[in-house]
């Protein structure tokens, strides 16, 4: 292979992950790890419900409406509560996520998808080094959702897929 060739694969493959993604919709996100849904705790529309881990359900308050606010930034929007969901204190490394009303453009509610591979994404707290992380990495139900330091483990890595409910 000629190094000219050589040099061009390389960028490919370097560009590759950094190709900017668009969201849009309505969408279900789940831990790879654990097979658990991000819900507002019991459905609650309450300002400080927890953040948790849930089985997977086709209902509303199991599903988030992603609100663009820049590259591959994002608001989360619960269909259920018309809320989102940001750290119970100042960011940092075990702090947990609690339900609170959306504020446009609020830096601690905005989420940066970080593309893994198809569909499957690290989950960054904007202008952080902490990513979205259950606190049980065994998916016990209504087990907190916190942040954490970047691990590159399955449990800090989020499938989504599309989610229209009824109820």
């Amino acid at each position: 292979m000629k190094l000219s060739s050589f040099i061009t694969f390389l960028l490919v493959i370097v560009a590759i992950p950094c190709v900017a993604q668009s969201i849009s919709g309505t969408y279900a996100i789940k831990n790879v790890q654990t097979g658990m849904l991000l819900r507002v705790k019991d459905a609650e529309s309450k300002n400080g419900t927890p953040l948790v881990a849930y089985h997977p359900e086709n209902w509303k308050c199991m599903t988030w409406n992603f609100k663009n606010t820049g590259s591959n930034t994002y608001q989360l929007q619960n269909l259920f509560t018309n809320k989102t969901f940001q750290p119970v204190t100042k960011a940092a490394a075990n702090v947990a996520f609690e339900e609170q009303p959306l504020v446009a453009n609020a830096p601690n509610q905005q989420y940066e998808f970080i593309a893994v591979k198809k569909d499957t994404y690290l989950i960054k707290l904007k202008d952080t080094d902490l990513y979205v992380t259950p606190a049980d990495p065994k998916g016990g139900v209504n087990s907190a959702i916190i942040l954490a330091q970047k691990r590159n483990t399955p449990d800090q890595y989020w499938s989504i897929y599309e989610q229209n409910p009824t109820m």
